[in-house]
Parts: structure tokens; C-alpha cells; sequence
């Protein structure tokens, strides 16, 4: 008989937002594996799809940068925030080392953490991010 442990969840709404299907569900079971509700969007279109379905604000945001052709990440952050009224704070994914796109980023007040992701980073990433 498996014996059902009561561990107290953990309440913190994580929203990820990656155009590929392989890295989204990975972070995804990262994410759940850690106790955080991961909700898990390919597109901007499916991330707002996600928080108007579970009535929730995400606590943070982690977000490729590169989208598809028509959006990146910072934009998508950007639309969510306004339509949420809400400067939930946001983790910018990206193997770009352009000082440009760097530069975009920062420009825009997001915190980047560099792919290849290791779990210890993006765990640092989270802690700091969600005090």
C-alpha cells in the first residue's frame, strides 16, 4: 500500500513560457518537482490562456527570449505585465550572447540566466527572484 505523505504545497505560481515543447516541459518538471504550480505556455497566446483558466497571477515568470518570428520574450513579459497589472518578477532564458540582446534585456529591469539552465542556478535564480 503507498502511503500518501500530507506535505504542505508549495503555493507560489510559476508561469514559463518556451516556443519549444522539450525545454518547456522539462522546466515544467523542474518545476513541480520542486512544489511549485508550474503553468506551461509555448506561446504568449497560451500563457494568458493559462492565467485567465486558473484565476491566478503568476508569482514569476520565466520566459525564452526568443519566441517565434513574431514576439520575444521581453515583449511577451511586457503584454503580460499590463494586462496584469502586475510587475511579477521575470527570468529571461537565453543562449544569446549578443551584447545587443543583452542589452535589451537589462534595458528592460529582467533578470537572464544563460541555457544551458542548471538546476542549481535557476533554483538561486528563483530564490532570489521570489524574495
Amino acid at each position: 500500500m503507498v502511503q500518501i505523505e500530507s506535505v504542505e504545497r508549495n503555493t507560489k505560481v510559476i508561469l514559463v513560457i518556451d516556443d519549444d515543447p522539450s525545454v518547456l516541459e522539462s522546466l515544467k518538471v523542474r518545476l513541480e518537482a520542486w512544489e511549485y504550480k508550474a503553468l506551461a505556455a509555448l506561446s504568449l497566446a497560451q500563457a494568458q490562456d493559462l492565467i485567465d483558466e486558473n484565476e491566478t497571477c503568476p508569482d514569476i515568470i520565466i520566459s525564452d527570449l526568443r519566441l517565434g518570428e513574431s514576439m520575444d520574450g521581453v515583449q511577451a513579459i511586457e503584454t503580460l505585465r499590463a494586462a496584469q497589472k502586475s510587475q511579477s518578477p521575470v527570468i529571461i532564458l537565453t543562449g544569446d550572447t549578443s551584447p545587443d540582446w543583452l542589452q535589451y534585456i537589462e534595458n528592460a529591469g529582467l533578470s537572464i540566466l544563460h541555457k544551458p539552465i542548471k538546476a542549481d542556478n535557476l533554483a538561486a535564480s528563483l530564490k532570489e527572484a521570489l524574495k
